[in-house]
């Protein structure tokens, strides 16, 4: 009887410890899956941490000009045939009547005869005008105080014409142009048209050259003087002008007109 309890003894011993086998078993197949979630976890949580760095790495890209890609739609296509315009600056206007401060003028103001350059203050002793500029063709006489009558604030005389000049206080100046030529051009000789008349339908000319007159000069005559041999060529009574010869020099004057050589 002492043998049997003995041995039913052992079996439920065995029992006992096959069954908490069995348990332990058990146990520790239902924790693998959670194990096995952890490592998935990890390993998600790994690739998403790549993830983030590819977004960040793109990031960086895009915020670099140098790493993005051109975008071609900006641009123009250009033909390589059509030659590029260039652009050519404009030339400056010039004017051939532009003052030049290297002519002198032979002027005559209220009767008195004088030789200028620009610059020069007219009438001396009491001068109301300044010389402001010197063309071929002109002379500009500029107002020192105040204007003239009409407000303006010079006045141009145009060679071998006289004009008069009322300033805005009731003074009147007559100003003629006798001449116009270099500067220093007033030490030559000076050759004036005092008159161009007509007697018999025959044409003359009476000619004033450094204060010697020469009265009813025709044309062909040849006049001795101190600029040198001066011949008349030819006298145009309507137009009121002579044309000489001066050495090598032909010149066509209008009656009034002086020109210095």
């Amino acid at each position: 009887m002492i043998t049997n309890r003995r041995t039913l003894t052992y079996v439920a011993i065995a029992l006992i410890v096959g069954a908490a086998l069995a348990l332990a078993v058990a146990l520790a197949r239902s924790d693998s899956p959670a194990a096995g979630s952890a490592a998935t976890a990890a390993k998600t949580q790994a690739q998403g941490g790549v993830l983030g760095d590819t977004a960040g790495v793109g990031g960086i890209a895009s915020a670099d000009p140098a790493k993005q890609e051109p975008m071609l739609d900006k641009f123009t296509a250009k033909d390589p045939f059509v030659p590029l315009a260039v652009a050519t600056p404009a030339p400056n206007p010039t004017s051939t009547s532009s003052p030049s401060p290297s002519l002198s003028a032979r002027i005559t103001v209220n009767g008195t005869t004088s030789t200028v350059v620009q610059g020069d203050k007219v009438p001396a002793g009491s001068p109301a005008f300044t010389i402001s500029g010197i063309t071929s063709g002109d002379v500009t006489f500029a107002v020192i105080d105040g204007t003239l009558e009409n407000g303006d604030s010079s006045i141009s005389v145009n060679l071998g014409e006289s004009v008069s000049a009322t300033l805005e206080s009731g003074k009147t100046y007559e100003l003629s142009v006798l001449s116009i030529g270099g500067s220093g051009s007033h030490n030559g000789h000076s050759i004036s048209v005092l008159s161009i008349t007509s007697s018999d339908g025959t044409a003359m000319v009476t000619l004033k050259v450094d204060g010697k007159t020469y009265v009813d000069t025709k044309v062909g005559v040849v006049l001795s003087t101190s600029a040198g041999e001066i011949k008349v060529i030819a006298i145009n009574v309507d137009a009121q002008t002579v044309t000489i010869v001066l050495g090598d020099q032909t010149i066509t004057l209008r009656a009034g007109q002086v020109v210095v050589k």
